[in-house]
Order: C-alpha cells, then sequence, then structure tokens
C-alpha cells in the first residue's frame, strides 16, 4: 500500500537561516486554531550562523518554522492555493535576510485543523492518565481518518504538519527548498 499522507517539516541546512521574531502579536501558529483581532504585522529577521565561511550559500528556503515563525513562500501558497488548500491564515511579514538585507515575500502561516490521524493500534504511544498522547515512539497513520484533508496537524502531537502526497508532489516538482517529507514509518521519536 502506498503512502497517500506524509508528515511535513522544515529542514534547513546547518547554517540556516533562521527565522527570529524582532516584532510582531504575540502569537503562535501551532495550535492548528484560528486567530483574529489582530492587525499588526510581523517583522522577521533570517540570520545564518556564524560559523558559515559563506553566508550566501545558505539563501532563505520555501519554508521556515516551526512554532511561532512557521513561514511559507510566496511560491509555495500560490501552490498550495491552486491545489485548493483553504484552511491556512496567512500574516503579513517584513523578512529581510540579514546577510544582504534583501527582503522576501513570506507571509507567517497558520494552519488551521487538527485532526486525530494515529492509528493507535499499530502505533506505539506513551499515554496519560486521562488518555491523552504524551509521545509518539512508533507512527501509523490512519489514513481514512485523514481523507478529505491536504493539509492539518495531527491531534496526537500538534506540532506535526501532515499534508496529502498531492503537495508532497507539487513541491518536488516546483523544487522549493527547506522541505522534508517523511512517511509514517520513517517517523522517529524527537523529529520537531
Amino acid at each position: 500500500m502506498t503512502n497517500k499522507y506524509y508528515i511535513m517539516l522544515a529542514d534547513t541546512p546547518w547554517a540556516g537561516p533562521t527565522a527570529k521574531v524582532v516584532k510582531g502579536p504575540d502569537i503562535m501558529v501551532n495550535d492548528g486554531v484560528y486567530l483574529d483581532n489582530f492587525k499588526e504585522g510581523f517583522e522577521i529577521h533570517l540570520s545564518v550562523d556564524d560559523e558559515a565561511e559563506d553566508a550566501n550559500e545558505f539563501q532563505p528556503c520555501d519554508i521556515h518554522g516551526p512554532a511561532r515563525t512557521l513561514m511559507f513562500s510566496k511560491r509555495f501558497i500560490e501552490i498550495l492555493i491552486s491545489l485548493g488548500v483553504d484552511n491556512i491564515q496567512y500574516f503579513d511579514a517584513d523578512v529581510t535576510y540579514l546577510p544582504t538585507g534583501a527582503k522576501y515575500p513570506h507571509k507567517v502561516s497558520n494552519i488551521v485543523g487538527v485532526v486525530s490521524g494515529l492509528d493507535m493500534d499499530q502505533s506505539e504511544v506513551l499515554l496519560s492518565p486521562r488518555g491523552n498522547v504524551i509521545e509518539i515512539d512508533r507512527m501509523k497513520l490512519d489514513e481514512d481518518k485523514l481523507k478529505g484533508h491536504k493539509i492539518v496537524r495531527l491531534q496526537e502531537s500538534v506540532s506535526l504538519i501532515i499534508v496529502h502526497e498531492s503537495i508532497k508532489k507539487a513541491v518536488e516538482d516546483a523544487g522549493l527548498t527547506g522541505f522534508l517529507f517523511l512517511s509514517d514509518d520513517e517517523y522517529e521519536p524527537g523529529l520537531i
């Protein structure tokens, strides 16, 4: 059986660039919930590790994150829209790549939607006394629960973003950078 869903991670090179919020609303975009009632945009700096011999070898990627600074490039946003993805809020960001001072058309991105997508019988998880997933040691996604979704956060671990294979293929076909897609059997604890 081929996988139709993948874990999507931001996978920037060792030297970055890494994102730092310099100014912006005190919100988190990693809970999967709709955010409203603020108008302030973000100011974000992308920096390269001082150990890099040539900062220009570490250009901004099409995804940066996770947590408060989950950002998608204009190119990635256009792909998502073309695929009919409509459950992401985009927040304005003034993004500066510090090594050159160049501006990048990225937006802070909030994926709205949390789905319980684990096959609990085939996954190995540590549960709290109340039955909440504390840790996932081995993952098996229940693709029936994920049907109809292109991109969501996994309820059992909301830091994990699950995407349909159509997003993975479009990202790879377009040659976008900074992405790592893993099947559920490639998952390892501590990835985020």
